[in-house]
């Protein structure tokens, strides 16, 4: 399919794999509006996006707070007409066994997480149903299926994300808009950087034993994983909704 003309949005475009997902989407076409908390950051990935010759727009927002979701909604339609792709993308990762978390802590990772993906998406189906579809990609996480010792908030955020998917998908399915979900597995961000920052053992030592420990000999890449969101977004790939794609490199195949 063309991505020419069409307009994007992607939470958590700073870094990582959101400012991944952005790139490969400007660069087959698209507008893109990058959303993040900061932004110094989503203003420096719209200055290299821009600096290549294509179209973004940076928006500063908390994505757990309904005003700046509405606003950014909003701004996109007012600015473009129209939003073909959202994208959810934002999350935070604290690594706080249960019952060292308090409820401000888990509330945190669950409005951010999940309660962001349920915003986002009410404030865009209305404009997709007007012009006659669209595409929802969350990215949720291999957590959502298996996960480890410190991650009770962000996996329970993680797994809501696919059921939420599911029943999207299932809600607008006859009014030609997808929603799927995609799984990354371990993946080269900041936030798989900042899991081993403040571990007694080097770095060095423990990316390997991160790379080591994968089935496919090491960890993902970010543009991997755009990849893999640009393929559940695609018109091309019509006949799929409320799937959930695990990119992971083979670490949930393994016993």
């Amino acid at each position: 399919m063309s991505w020419e003309g069409k307009v994007i949005i992607v939470t958590g475009g700073g870094g990582g794999i959101g400012r991944a997902i952005v790139h490969r989407f400007a660069e087959a076409g698209s507008t893109v509006v990058i959303v993040g908390r900061t932004l110094s950051k989503v203003e420096a990935v719209q200055l290299e996006i821009k600096e290549k010759g294509y179209q973004a727009v940076a928006m500063s927002a908390d994505v757990s707070s309904e005003e700046d979701v509405k606003r950014v909604v909003r701004d996109t339609v007012e600015l473009f007409g129209r939003v073909d792709v959202m994208v959810n993308n934002a999350a935070v990762c604290p690594q706080i066994r249960l019952t060292d978390l308090s409820l401000a802590e888990w509330n945190n990772v669950v409005t951010n997480n999940l309660t962001s993906v349920f915003l986002f998406c009410k404030e865009v189906i209305p404009s997709m149903l007007k012009q006659g579809g669209g595409a929802i990609v969350n990215l949720s996480s291999v957590h959502a299926l298996a996960t480890l010792d410190g991650y009770s908030a962000y996996s329970a955020s993680k797994a809501g994300i696919v059921g939420l998917t599911r029943a999207i998908a299932l809600d607008y399915a006859k009014q030609n808009i997808r929603a799927n979900t995609v799984l990354p597995g371990a993946v080269q961000t900041p936030m798989l950087e900042s899991s081993v920052k403040n571990l007694d053992t080097a770095r060095e030592d423990i990316m390997k034993q991160w790379n080591d420990s994968q089935p496919i000999g090491r960890v993902g890449q970010p543009e991997e994983i755009a990849a893999v969101v640009m393929f559940a977004a695609s018109s091309d790939n019509s006949f799929m909704t409320g799937t959930t794609l695990v990119a992971d490199g083979g670490m949930t195949a393994e016993l």
